[in-house]
């Protein structure tokens, strides 16, 4: 299956709550839901003990990948222009799932406040 949507951290970050899990885990599970490079980075960081990274790391290997090349960068670029108090990581996290054409499944409000200017997809979750 082609991936539909590219999961934020903060989409992951609800996944104890029972309605994000609903969503979010047959995207998991049936190969629709990617991942980026700074996604990954976000998720890990909250592990503290470098076994359960290391595990958790190699699990988030076999999602689909979005790659964050220079032209995502320059879109994330384009964009901070158009939008105030919006984190950099929010606008690299949303130009790569434009560019990918996928929808970004979130639980922060700075993908409604980009997406108000790009017109992209997106789903809040939680």
């Amino acid at each position: 299956m082609r991936p539909t949507h590219l999961a934020d951290a903060s989409a992951w970050a609800q996944l104890h709550r029972n309605d994000v899990a609903a969503r979010l885990v047959p995207l998991l599970v049936g190969g629709g839901a990617a991942t980026c490079g700074l996604v990954d980075l976000e998720v890990l960081q909250i592990f503290d003990d470098p076994h359960e990274r290391a595990q958790v790391r190699e699990e988030r290997r076999m999602f689909p990948r979005v790659e964050i090349d220079d032209a995502t960068l320059d879109r994330a670029l384009e964009v901070q222009g158009l939008v105030e108090g919006v984190s950099v990581t929010a606008l690299i996290v949303a130009a790569a799932a434009e560019r990918a054409d996928l929808v970004l499944l979130h639980h922060d409000e700075a993908y409604e406040t980009i997406a108000s200017v790009t017109g992209q997809p997106t789903e809040r979750v939680g």
